[in-house]
C-alpha cells in the first residue's frame, strides 16, 4: 500500500519541502509515498506544484497519510501540530537524501532535515523541528520541540537549544551555550553566552535586544 505525503502549510517552506521530497528517492521509497498533496487555510502567494486538498480546520487525516507541519513560526506550528495529534495523525520524519546523520542521531516525530545538513553524533532531536539547508550540529547537542534552525546554522559540541527557539539564518552558538525556550536569534548573530528564555537577541556577540510575550 502507497502512503499519500500530506504537508500541511503551503508557503515557502513547504514548497521547499515538496521539492526536497521530489529530490529524494531513497526517503520515499522507504516511505512508500505514492503522491504528494498540501493543507493551508490561505491560497499562497506562489504557485504551488501538488495539490490543496483542504484547509487545516477541515482536513481529516486518512489511514494512508504520513503528515508533516511545515509551518516555519514555531508557536503555530506548535498549534496546528496539536490540532493534528488530536485527530490521530500520523506524523513523520523526514531526512533529506543528501542530509549526513551520524551514530546515535535521535530524531523526533514531524521534524525535518533539509538537504546538505550535517549532524554528527549522540544528538537529541525534538518533535517538529525544522533543521533547514546547510547547517551543522555538533556532538552530544540538545534540540527541544518545536525549533526552527535556518539556514547555514551552526550549533557546537554540548549546545542546548530548548522548546519553541528559533534561530535565524547564520546563527551560530559557541560550545557549551544554550539557547532558551521561545527565544529567538536574528540572522547572522554568534552566540557566545546563554540566552534566557523569551527573549529576541541579535549581533556578533549576541546580546539581547528585546522581550517576547509567552
Amino acid at each position: 500500500m502507497m502512503n499519500r505525503l500530506v504537508i500541511v502549510g503551503a508557503g515557502g517552506f513547504g514548497r521547499e519541502m515538496h521539492s526536497w521530497v521530489k529530490t529524494s528517492p531513497r526517503w520515499c521509497q522507504s516511505f512508500a509515498i505514492g503522491s504528494v498533496v498540501f493543507v493551508d487555510d490561505d491560497v499562497p502567494k506562489a504557485p504551488v506544484r501538488a495539490p490543496i486538498i483542504s484547509t487545516v480546520r477541515d482536513y481529516r487525516p486518512a489511514d494512508v497519510d504520513l503528515v508533516f507541519c511545515a509551518i516555519g513560526a514555531p508557536s503555530a506550528r506548535r498549534e496546528v501540530s496539536k490540532l493534528l495529534s488530536q485527530r490521530d495523525a500520523r506524523m513523520g520524519t523526514f531526512v533529506h537524501d543528501r542530509a549526513v546523520l551520524g551514530d546515535n542521531v535521535q530524531l523526533g516525530r514531524g521534524s525535518i532535515v533539509c538537504p546538505d545538513v550535517l549532524i554528527t553524533c549522540d544528538v537529541l532531536i525534538g518533535e517538529n523541528v525544522h533543521i533547514n539547508i546547510g547547517s551543522t550540529i555538533a556532538h552530544d547537542v540538545i534540540i527541544g520541540d518545536f525549533v526552527t534552525v535556518s539556514p547555514a546554522c551552526n550549533l557546537n559540541g554540548n549546545v542546548k537549544i530548548e522548546d519553541g527557539a528559533f534561530l535565524g539564518t547564520g546563527v551560530t552558538v559557541i560550545p557549551g551555550k544554550s539557547v532558551g525556550q521561545n527565544s529567538l536569534i536574528g540572522a547572522g548573530s554568534l552566540v557566545l553566552k546563554n540566552i534566557p528564555p523569551q527573549v529576541t537577541a541579535f549581533g556578533n556577540p549576541c546580546v539581547i535586544v528585546g522581550r517576547r510575550s509567552a
